[in-house]
C-alpha cells in the first residue's frame, strides 16, 4: 500500500511537470552559406520547440531554388561555420519551391546548441550539394501564460499516472475479495 502511496504520488509530480517553449524562426538564404551561394532562393522557416519533450515541429515555405531541392537538414555550427547533420527533415525532393513540415526529435547533446542559437537549416540541392540555403534558428521563449495546453508528452504522463492508479485500485480490490474469500 505505502509503495502504490508514493507510486501515486510521483505519477502526479510528474505529469504536472511543464517544460520551457520556445517559438523557433529563420529565413535562409544563399548569403548565409558557408562559402556564400548565389542564389535567388529563399526559406522562411517557423515552429517551436519544447523542452519537455525535446520536439521540434517546423514548417518550411521554401522557393527559387536552382533546382530540385536534393535535402533538408537542421546541422549543429554556429553562424559562419559548418557542421554535422543533428536532424534530416526527410523532405519530398525534386521540387523548386513547396514546404517542409514535421516534428522531429532533438537529441539531448544538441539541445543547449539549439536553444544558444548554434543549430542552422540547410536545403540542399544537385546545383549546390553542400547547401543552397541556410539560416541560424533563432529561439525566444513562450511566455508561461500561453502554456495553457498540455504538450503531448505531458498528456502522455498524465494517461500513464492514470493507469498506473487503476492497476493499483484493481489490485488492491483483487487483495481484499482474496483476504475476504479466504476467511470464508
Amino acid at each position: 500500500m505505502k509503495n502504490s502511496i508514493l507510486l501515486f504520488t510521483f505519477m502526479i509530480l510528474a505529469s504536472l511537470s511543464f517544460g520551457q517553449m520556445y517559438d523557433v524562426n529563420s529565413t535562409a538564404l544563399g548569403a548565409n552559406e558557408v562559402p556564400p551561394v548565389v542564389s535567388t532562393g529563399t526559406a522562411s522557416v517557423t515552429g517551436t520547440y519544447d523542452t519537455a519533450t525535446s520536439m521540434i515541429t517546423i514548417s518550411v515555405s521554401y522557393s527559387g531554388l536552382s533546382s530540385g531541392l536534393a535535402a533538408a537538414h537542421l546541422h549543429a555550427g554556429a553562424a559562419g561555420s559548418n557542421g554535422p547533420v543533428i536532424v534530416n527533415l526527410a523532405p519530398t525532393t525534386g521540387a523548386t519551391s513547396g514546404t517542409i513540415s514535421g516534428t522531429f526529435p532533438v537529441m539531448a547533446t544538441d539541445e543547449a546548441g539549439l536553444i544558444a542559437g548554434d543549430v542552422y537549416i540547410n536545403l540542399h540541392t544537385p546545383n549546390n550539394p553542400g547547401g543552397e540555403l541556410r539560416g541560424q534558428l533563432a529561439l525566444t521563449v513562450v511566455p508561461d501564460e500561453v502554456e495553457v495546453i498540455p504538450t503531448m508528452g505531458q498528456w502522455g504522463l498524465m494517461a500513464l499516472g492514470l493507469l498506473v492508479m487503476i492497476f493499483g485500485v484493481v489490485s488492491i480490490r483483487q487483495r481484499q475479495t482474496d483476504l475476504i474469500s479466504s476467511e470464508l
